[in-house]
């Protein structure tokens, strides 16, 4: 199954807005992948260190054996890609 993790921060502005964007598509492909949220800041999975997460809103997406991570807000349609897309 595919998983995709979100890093954030409450502080973080961009975090906020692309929580949105997150949410939505998650509500929408809950039933295909496994999301995950993990605020840098309380994680105590070892996760924002094992994916070397230096700024955020960071995105790993993890499909096929592969990771991608993306730096950054996404949009709707690239997040949707991303995950969808072979």
């Amino acid at each position: 199954m595919t998983k995709v993790i979100k890093f954030y921060a409450d502080w973080c502005g961009p975090c906020r807005v692309y929580a949105k964007v997150f949410d939505k598509v998650s509500e929408q492909l809950k039933d295909q992948v496994d999301f995950k949220n993990i605020n840098i800041e309380e994680d105590d999975t070892g996760l924002t260190k094992e994916y070397d997460v230096q700024s955020i809103p960071t995105t790993v997406i993890i499909k096929n054996g592969k990771t991608e991570i993306r730096k950054g807000r996404l949009e709707e349609k690239t997040l949707r890609t991303l995950i969808l897309d072979e």
